[in-house]
């Protein structure tokens, strides 16, 4: 553009992902050709000498450096703060950005000014496409997923969960689009006031797509736009930090969508499901879970937030 304004501003928030993240910010600076960008990157007290690598490799990327993990969604809301394109895409470090992917996505919002947010196709690294867009989550999906009822009827589990997939191979308009790559308009995420703080990392995009539906705004997936993404390669570290995490964060989305007799139902469903992890120590990444991650969860349900829980949150991954 000839006034030099800014069309987008990608935010990647990155918890001790340098390769990952050098990789990613590589493969945005040579697949985006046709707009104008402007690259944030939000780092969470990384141990791994990934500013310093930043700095170096890519000198007009702007860093935003934490002395904490103050997790996903704090970090996206400290870019969105200072960003200055008129779209903002939350990019995962995580992913490869393919030829032309955010400048097709950027059209799309550019033609479309009825959609709020867009995302696109996603590939894992062994070629495989990935699930990256749902219908919003009701008690019927979470005792569909349950692990009871994988273990007593993997079949059915498995063709009732075909059943409600979405198929994005195609180009059409959804609930909700996974955060690691989402373009939304950047006044109305400030609109939203930002991603919901409450939420240390997961479900923040589910959360948030639920604010563009009830403000009249629709959610596009693009299927003629392709990333990579390397599934959880960015928080492999500690699985059971990572499971409590988004345990609380299900339990935050519950209370603020779910109408009070669903609400109950679906805290009853996680009490027991918690009580009988405690009892038969099933394996998050092969390794037992500590009975106190258990019980973490079961007090989080009985009280109004997950405040005091959030400084055994430090150590997850918050870059997704």
């Amino acid at each position: 553009m000839s006034d030099g304004s800014v069309d987008l501003s990608i935010v990647i928030v990155s918890y001790n992902t340098k390769v990952l993240m050098l990789d990613c910010l590589r493969s945005v600076f040579e697949s985006t050709r046709e707009i104008r960008f402007e690259v944030i990157v939000v780092d969470n007290n990384s141990k791994d000498e990934t500013v310093d690598a930043v700095h170096a490799e890519y000198p007009s990327v702007r860093l935003i450096v934490n002395q904490e993990n103050r997790g996903f969604s704090k970090a996206v809301n400290q870019a969105l703060a200072v960003s200055s394109g008129r779209y903002l895409l939350m990019l995962n470090s995580d992913t490869r950005v393919l030829k032309q992917a955010l400048d097709r996505m950027a059209a799309c919002l550019d033609g479309e000014p009825e959609i709020g947010a867009v995302g696109c196709k996603q590939w894992t690294g062994d070629g495989q496409l990935y699930q990256s867009c749902f219908h919003f989550p009701s008690v019927h999906d979470h005792l569909r997923h349950a692990a009871f009822f994988r273990k007593l009827a993997p079949a059915w589990q498995e063709a009732l969960a075909a059943e409600q997939a979405i198929d994005c191979a195609k180009s059409q308009d959804v609930d909700w689009i996974n955060g690691a790559c989402l373009m939304v308009r950047t006044d109305l995420m400030k609109l939203c006031g930002g991603l919901d703080e409450g939420y240390f990392m997961y479900f923040e995009d589910v959360d948030f797509c639920q604010a563009l539906h009830q403000r009249g705004y629709r959610v596009r997936h693009l299927a003629d736009a392709d990333i990579v993404h390397l599934i959880s390669r960015s928080g492999e570290r500690d699985r059971t930090r990572l499971n409590l995490v988004w345990e609380f964060s299900r339990i935050r989305y519950v209370e603020r969508h779910f109408s009070p007799l669903k609400r109950f139902i679906m805290k009853m469903w996680i009490a027991v499901g918690a009580v009988v992890r405690l009892l038969h120590g099933p394996s998050v990444a092969g390794e037992r879970q500590p009975a106190e991650a258990h019980w973490s969860v079961v007090r989080r349900l009985w009280q109004r937030t997950a405040t005091e829980d959030q400084p055994q949150m430090a150590g997850a991954a918050a870059g997704q």
